[in-house]
């Protein structure tokens, strides 16, 4: 069940409003579903992203700069990105979340290089963002 966000809190305030209950459960499948919807939300605000899954849509790094822009937006130069250049998405996503203190638990390399990344190492990095900025 998804809760209803209403009013206008501003794409932090969405992310925040979407994602705690999430927290609450990390191991439930409408826990996943619940930070899905919230990244998107907040990706929203910078370009249309589709964000529809925690494998595939993370595949080109844009979802990462979208999401770090939000939070960190002098660190990535959002628009002028491309999802043709994984490598430097990737590096520059990376590189603004180590600014703040936030280890990467995934590897540039396999990134790059995989269509599909394993949904579980992308979850725990994304959670690892949203508890850094969020709470």
């Amino acid at each position: 069940m998804f809760t209803l966000v209403t009013g206008d809190l501003g794409i932090v305030g969405r992310w925040r409003a979407v994602c705690v209950t999430a927290l609450q459960r990390p191991n439930s499948d409408a826990a996943a579903i619940r930070i899905v919807v919230g990244i998107a939300a907040a990706s929203l605000c910078v370009t249309n992203i589709d964000i529809t899954n925690f494998s595939s849509s993370w595949n080109d790094g844009l979802a990462f700069c979208a999401l770090l822009h939000t939070y960190l937006p002098a660190h990535i130069p959002y628009q002028e990105l491309s999802n043709q250049d994984k490598r430097r998405n990737f590096t520059l996503a990376f590189q603004a979340a180590e600014s703040v203190g936030i280890k990467s638990t995934l590897d540039i390399n396999e990134m790059v290089r995989t269509e599909r990344p394993d949904w579980q190492c992308l979850m725990t990095y994304v959670t690892s963002i949203y508890k850094y900025f969020e709470t």
